[in-house]
């Protein structure tokens, strides 16, 4: 998804390159997972490895509020082009101006959509701040979205785990997998030769040592896959 919007906001913003990054569920303050767009793929990387102490609009990315800015209203350009973040990371690929949108929701920082023009060009304009402006309201809700569901994930058991936690039974665990698969209780009665009446009793005990009441609580609980 994030390759592919900021490809198409080439029809709509000219820029040489972008970037997209997402922060980490486990703490809003690291940046992972970069995308990058008409830049060598180890762009985003070796921003991560290297240079994001150096940023220095770092401390507006991290506010817990979305916000579109240019580099250039932070710090005054002649300042910018001496600082060490300018000469190690920017010249290297001939950039000079760049665009920014803070994505945060709820006050959770969710990630950061960047723009890059080079050398020659002329800097972002107060239209282009309105568009991803604009643009960053429809992803904060998206983001966060992502974000509880990869929070759920994180806490699921897979089998296995849950069979080893709570005692389940061979037989359990095959029947487990199934609800996990999504058949239904006559193909699973098929499958493994019982009737209804046996299966639905093995579902209770299955339900009764996770201590859930539902397939849906099931779902939420242990991963479909190992």
């Amino acid at each position: 998804m994030r390759q592919q919007l900021i490809s198409q906001l080439l029809f709509l913003l000219e820029f040489n390159g972008g970037t997209f990054y997402l922060s980490s569920p486990e703490d809003d303050q690291k940046l992972i997972s970069p995308v990058v767009v008409n830049i060598e793929p180890g762009f985003g990387q070796k921003y991560l490895d290297n240079y994001t102490q150096l940023d220095y609009s770092k401390g507006l990315m991290f506010t817990g509020r979305s916000m579109t800015y240019r580099e250039s209203d932070i710090i005054p350009d002649a300042q910018r082009v001496t600082s060490k973040y300018y000469q190690m990371f920017y010249r290297d690929y001939g950039f000079h101006f760049s665009l920014h949108a803070s994505i945060a929701y709820q006050g959770r920082f969710l990630g950061i959509l960047s723009f890059f023009r080079q050398k020659g060009k002329a800097d972002f304009t107060q239209n282009d701040i309105e568009l991803i402006g604009l643009l960053t309201s429809h992803l904060e809700a998206r983001l966060f979205k992502d974000y509880q569901k990869a929070c759920s994930g994180k806490n699921k058991l897979s089998l296995s785990e849950a069979a080893k936690k709570y005692g389940l039974t061979k037989r359990q665990q095959i029947i487990t997998q199934s609800l996990l698969d999504g058949l239904e209780n006559e193909t699973i009665c098929e499958r493994l030769y019982i009737t209804n009446n046996t299966l639905k009793k093995h579902i209770l005990n299955v339900y009764r040592k996770l201590g859930i009441n539902s397939r849906v609580q099931l779902f939420k609980m242990v991963k479909e896959n190992e």
